[in-house]
């Protein structure tokens, strides 16, 4: 469930998806009747709306002696997000200023389970250049759907430009068709070239090499001597590419 899935990737736990979107269905109503709605048992359901309450998804009222809560109106959260949004912008070169890292030094990371490899990408969506990746589409965008979304999101342009190198298959022929442009081209190899069943990014000073299938992991490298040497690779793989 599309909606669902957002509110989690806005912060929300399960649970507090599911009794946000039962209340925006019921309106005001008591613990009870969420309860009810959503499926959550009732002594969980309070504590839940406690929750959101904190985060501000929701509010209550006492109406006769009886507590009930009211869902804020999604527009709102919106707004509130926008003025969030607009404060980080204003502290980012402080910020900035305060995130120090030893030049020359490599550093890896690892991203383990598949609610954690959206994270590992985070970072290509403020790198300037060009975003570079290889794999196969369907794999990828079972492990990486945020970040999926999130492309189709961004303007392309020559900052920020993307190749991908992917499967010669009936659906990623469609997802060129579709996706293809001036800033963002793709290419595709024979299953045959490349049968691998992982996925590499490369962008900036770091390459991104990630476990599709069956162990979920990424493994985060930045280095500028890695990053140059998986980009050669891609570009001879890119180069017997077809269009």
């Amino acid at each position: 469930m599309i909606l669902k899935e957002t509110l989690k990737n806005l912060g929300l736990e399960e649970k507090e998806a599911d009794i946000y979107l039962a209340l925006l269905e019921v309106g005001e109503s008591s613990v009870l009747e969420i309860a009810k709605k959503s499926g959550v048992k009732r002594p969980t359901a309070y504590v839940v709306l406690q929750a959101l309450e904190q985060k501000g998804f929701i509010s209550k009222i006492i109406k006769s002696k009886k507590t009930l809560f009211i869902p804020q109106h999604p527009r709102k959260l919106v707004a509130e997000a926008e003025i969030h949004l607009k404060e980080m912008r204003e502290i980012m070169p402080q910020m900035e200023s305060l995130f120090r890292r030893e030049k020359g030094r490599p550093r890896v990371m690892i991203y383990e389970g598949k609610e954690e490899l959206d994270r590992a990408y985070d970072e290509a969506f403020i790198a300037k250049g060009e975003i570079v990746w290889m794999g196969s589409l369907k794999l990828s965008q079972e492990a990486f759907p945020r970040t999926f979304r999130k492309i189709e999101y961004v303007k392309m342009s020559p900052a920020f430009r993307i190749r991908e190198l992917i499967d010669e298959s009936e659906e990623s022929q469609k997802y060129g068709e579709r996706f293809c442009g001036q800033y963002r081209l793709i290419r595709f190899m024979p299953k045959e070239v490349l049968p691998f069943e992982a996925d590499i990014g490369i962008f900036g000073n770091r390459v991104l090499i990630t476990s599709v299938k069956k162990e979920y992991f990424t493994i985060s490298i930045e280095s500028a001597e890695i990053t140059r040497a998986f980009r050669t690779i891609f570009e001879a793989m890119w180069n017997v590419g077809k269009e």
